[in-house]
């Protein structure tokens, strides 16, 4: 009975653990970057979000956002950042603002990759689940 009673207990630990790792609901400043990839936003219309992603356009290689519904998500404009503007060859940071401006669910998937290489996979995949109510 002792064992059952820890198993069950370790059981809903892992799933409260796992449900906080995927999830950022109700993030206040609703600023995300790489290690919130793959998790949901719950939000309202309204909010702006902001993405920001590690790149190195000196490479061949750039962010680009995939078609998603864009009667819940529009995209209000990004510009790119290096991070040592001195230096050739330096990497930066890819800046991205959206509006939320409906209600609904859709992904919001951005890929890093070169544009002509058409059958190689991205090097990296950002996807943010966007839940607007």
């Amino acid at each position: 009975m002792n064992r059952r009673i820890r198993v069950t207990t370790l059981a809903a630990a892992l799933v409260a653990f796992s449900s906080a790792c995927s999830t950022v609901d109700n993030k206040s400043n609703g600023s995300f970057t790489e290690a919130d990839s793959g998790k949901t936003f719950t939000t309202s219309p309204g909010t702006t979000l902001d993405i920001h992603l590690k790149g190195n356009y000196t490479t061949g290689y750039s962010w680009n956002i995939a078609p998603c519904d864009k009667s819940i998500i529009q995209p209000a404009g990004s510009k790119y950042t290096p991070s040592q503007p001195q230096r050739a060859g330096s990497g930066g940071v890819q800046h991205y603002t959206f509006n939320i401006i409906g209600k609904g669910q859709t992904t919001l998937k951005i890929t890093y990759n070169r544009v002509w290489e058409k059958a190689v996979p991205p090097a990296q995949t950002f996807e943010l689940q966007i839940v607007s109510k």
